[in-house]
């Protein structure tokens, strides 16, 4: 790519050529599309959405590149943007030395990808000679670097030869535009124009803005006056009057796009996921990312004019870019960083599948979890997939073998908006991908208390939010502190010190007798269509797909989790990603509700599920802040199983303690109170870890992975393939949880990886923007991913970037029968994505990209020929 500094005459409206080529259809021969339809399609499958602070969850900001390999992502990342999705051969030198993987498992990485024809003209041998180096030396025997064409905003090449930094100047233009018409009540003074589409607005506001004009951007009022009023037309004439070739339309936008990621991912998620459900939107002229991209490239057009700054991109579409592009473009130093990456990841597999088949082996571990014992078990404990659960139910099965854990998704299969009391609309506690199906209501056993309760609580928050709005307003701000700061010492402190308690509203107005009390009701479910039938149903496929059909104990506990923070703007993401970045509690709640109808018992004995009489269904609560498990109206559990609820209360609390302890090096706390502390504390940055470390996800009968320990870093799914003989089970699993999963472990690691791209930088300077995001500072792009404090301790990596392994205990055909049906996920695999390996008939098999399956060297011992 060049850029020719010559005069460039602004080009006159094209109206005719623009409809003209609006109204193409054909497809485009790059493979990126070349009509300016396709071109818009292809950056809107890109970008990854974000979602608001109140529904934050981890999102992969890969997906829209996981048609492509790995490696080939990269590449195209790499020609419009300076991502980077590879560790530095730094980091790699620092694990080897520290004995994280060896020659071997670099060895072993190497013929891997010399199966997938990536290759490097160093040997095993070599690279460890390269590890072994001094850090501060150069890398010696890889060849030198080709360097790759990288598209460049206009904003990018005009800041090379001035003292203007015009990138950041047209950021902050855009963010403070798109913070304006997305304010959610944050700002005094509303948008006039938040009815419109952020296009519309911003066409009709931009105009009498002077403060980039007064930067040096002249004529840029008269400029955006003048645009056409549909983005989809002013892109069109804005990339015409650049003289960017159709071939290139895609990649192009896609540089606009990487110059405000933040911002592109935030009108992805209003395009095409409000309400937390995906939705479709074909409108462009309606569609926010579209109004972004033509907002962005105007700037751009009005610099090129401005600067007299001429383009000529016609070189790279001779060479057929970036359709072009290989896997690695020659850069060998590349190969070699993601040599080192998979031999990091052959390491843990390694370590993981010994760890698992060198365990301590009872003889009554059959293949169910749920397998009959000698005596009934005191309670089967129901846990969310979350790496977060390992510990605390490797503690539990530790102190009780009258206790068997599972691990299901945390929503339990609810699919709910749950609902506040007094409210008429709720937050949706299930996975981001998919649409609540009913309402449940918050209530309280004595309906006749909720009318005052609501209206208690109404005047409370009115209050509340009049004293917050005066003691932050420009008039009151400063009267406050001089008038009240004293009072407000010992308050300060105590939040300081975590000692002030929590900051949660849901009990406003609700008496202390009747706290415990309150939580979700089945009132409503029948006006919603929602019949005693369809409630059995649901609470079949709990069952069912848990895998939990027989053998019921005397406790059944469906155990939510969520976690506890305190001034944490981003802390949604440490609540269950499973439930949309809420708590997991209504959703245990109703589940075991469901469960303990004697109703829904018959229907579902009629169905050959014969759950005893005296089973009780519990809801419990996983602090994963704090590890204490709470669990819900033990005061009114029946008599007959009173004692039970309080050995297993007991049980609990011994191995809340216990992790605990665990975790006390992790967290650097010296002491457990300090550790508790924490999650109170105001000024701390790392609460908890949360889901840093996260690299597997196992699908097996808890009798694989029992006893042994996992260090937190495994997503445990219970699974017994011979309760799934069509294998619709494995089949849901693969399909959800395991992408989730994934999801989870890819935004980990692009944070880790890039966090000045994909990740938000450093938590202390955050400020929230809109009640919906975060800024940095208090300007520039909208943060996306995870901050620097939740990978990293300050002085080293708590998070290890590496892919998903997963490993599924069941047949390989069945397997194989998944991916043959669902495309996306068999991308994953074959694209090297995630790596899989299953367990059957006492050996572990693992699936090359090419589909191919082959036995690893060593057969699994015999507490693994349990899996067959």
């Amino acid at each position: 790519m060049s850029n020719v500094m010559t005069q460039n005459a602004p080009a006159s409206p094209m109206k005719a050529a623009v409809a003209k080529i609006i109204s193409r259809s054909e497809p485009g021969t790059s493979g990126f599309g070349t009509t300016i339809r396709e071109a818009l399609k292809r950056v809107s499958d890109v970008i990854a959405p974000v979602w608001p602070l109140r529904d934050y969850v981890a999102v992969n900001p890969y997906a829209g590149l996981s048609a492509n390999s790995f490696l080939e992502a990269r590449s195209l990342l790499q020609s419009f943007s300076d991502c980077e999705t590879l560790m530095g051969i730094e980091y790699y030198r620092d694990a080897y030395r520290e004995g994280r993987f060896t020659a071997d498992d670099i060895a072993e990485s190497m013929k891997e990808l010399a199966e997938q024809q990536i290759t490097t003209s160093l040997d095993a041998q070599d690279t460890c000679d390269l590890l072994a180096q001094n850090s501060n030396s150069e890398n010696p025997g890889i060849r030198e670097q080709k360097v790759q064409p990288r598209l460049r905003t206009i904003a990018e090449i005009a800041t090379t030869s001035h003292s203007i930094d015009w990138s950041e100047a047209i950021r902050d233009e855009v963010s403070k535009h798109c913070a304006a018409h997305y304010d959610e009540g944050e700002s005094v003074w509303a948008s006039p124009v938040a009815h419109l589409s952020l296009y519309q607005a911003w066409r009709t506001v931009a105009p009498h803005d002077r403060n980039i004009e007064i930067l040096g951007l002249r004529g840029i009022r008269q400029f955006i006056a003048k645009l056409p009023a549909m983005p989809e037309t002013a892109i069109t004439e804005l990339l015409t009057r650049l003289n960017v070739p159709q071939p290139l339309w895609s990649s192009f936008l896609l540089c606009q796009a990487f110059s405000i990621p933040g911002w592109s991912a935030w009108t992805k998620y209003q395009t095409n996921w409000k309400g937390n459900a995906p939705v479709s939107n074909d409108s462009f002229s309606e569609n926010d990312l579209v109004g972004l991209l033509a907002i962005r490239l105007a700037y751009d057009v009005a610099l090129a004019e401005s600067e007299s700054i001429e383009i000529d991109l016609s070189g790279l579409v001779d060479k057929n870019w970036p359709a072009g592009i290989g896997r690695t473009n020659g850069n060998e130093e590349a190969v070699v960083r993601l040599v080192l990456l998979r031999a990091s990841e052959i390491a843990f597999r390694n370590n993981l599948l010994d760890s698992m088949c060198e365990k301590p082996f009872s003889p009554h571990h059959e293949t169910s979890d749920l397998a009959s014992p000698p005596q009934r078990k005191l309670a089967q404990m129901v846990f969310c997939i979350d790496v977060r659960s390992e510990r605390i139910r490797r503690q539990l099965e530790s102190l009780s073998d009258q206790i068997d854990t599972l691990g299901f998704a945390g929503f339990f299969g609810m699919p709910i908006q749950s609902v506040s009391i007094g409210q008429t609309t709720g937050d949706a506690h299930v996975p981001v991908l998919i649409k609540p199906k009913f309402k449940l209501h918050e209530g309280l056993p004595h309906q006749e208390h909720e009318p005052s309760v609501i209206s208690k609580r109404k005047q409370t928050r009115t209050w509340r939010q009049t004293w917050n709005e005066y003691s932050t307003s420009g008039i009151g701000c400063f009267s406050f502190v001089e008038s009240t700061g004293l009072l407000y010492g010992w308050k300060l402190a105590s939040r300081a010190f975590g000692k002030a308690g929590s900051n949660d509203h849901r009990y406003d107005a609700v008496p202390d007798h009747e706290r415990d009390q309150l939580g979700p009701t089945l009132r409503g479910l029948n006006h919603q269509g929602i019949t005693l039938t369809q409630q059995a149903d649901l609470a079949e496929s709990i069952l069912r797909n848990m895998g939990l059909t027989e053998d019921f104990a005397s406790l059944v506990v469906f155990c939510g989790h969520a976690s506890q923070t305190d001034n944490n703007p981003l802390a949604a993401g440490l609540d269950c990603g499973a439930c949309g970045g809420h708590s997991g509690e209504p959703n245990a709640r109703l589940a075991a509700m469901l469960l303990n109808q004697h109703s829904i018992r018959t229907i579902l004995a009629n169905r050959g599920i014969m759950i005893p009489d005296d089973t009780l269904f519990v809801a419990g609560l996983h602090n994963t802040a704090t590890d204490s498990i709470t669990f819900f109206h033990a005061d009114d559990v029946p008599e007959s199983h009173r004692d039970h609820v309080q050995q297993l209360t007991e049980i609990a609390d011994n191995a809340s303690e216990q992790t605990r302890l665990e975790r006390l090096p992790i967290v650097a706390s010296d002491t457990v109170e300090k550790l508790i502390q924490r999650a109170g504390d105001w000024s701390e940055v790392r609460p908890e870890w949360a889901l840093a470390g996260n690299a597997a996800f196992i699908v097996a009968p808890r009798s694989l992975t029992r006893d042994v320990n996992l260090d937190g870093r495994s997503f445990l799914h219970s699974y017994d393939w011979q309760q799934d003989p069509e294998g619709k089970v494995l089949e849901s699993i693969m399909t959800a949880p395991m992408v989730v999963a994934h999801w989870i472990n890819m935004q980990y690691y692009a944070s880790t990886v890039d966090n000045a791209h994909f990740g938000s930088g450093c938590k202390t300077v955050h400020n929230v923007v809109g009640r919906f995001g975060i800024l940095s500072g208090n300007g520039g792009d909208l943060m996306t991913g995870l901050p620097w404090q939740s990978v990293h301790t300050g002085s080293a990596y708590q998070h290890a970037p590496m892919r998903l392994q997963v490993i599924i205990a069941a047949p390989l055909e069945s397997i194989d029968r998944v991916l043959q049906k669902h495309l996306p996920v068999a991308e994953l695999v074959e694209g090297g994505w995630l790596h899989l390996v299953a367990i059957h008939d006492g050996m572990s098999y693992q699936r090359a990209p090419s589909g191919d399956w082959s036995a690893m060297p060593s057969a699994m011992p015999s507490a693994c020929n349990t899996v067959n």
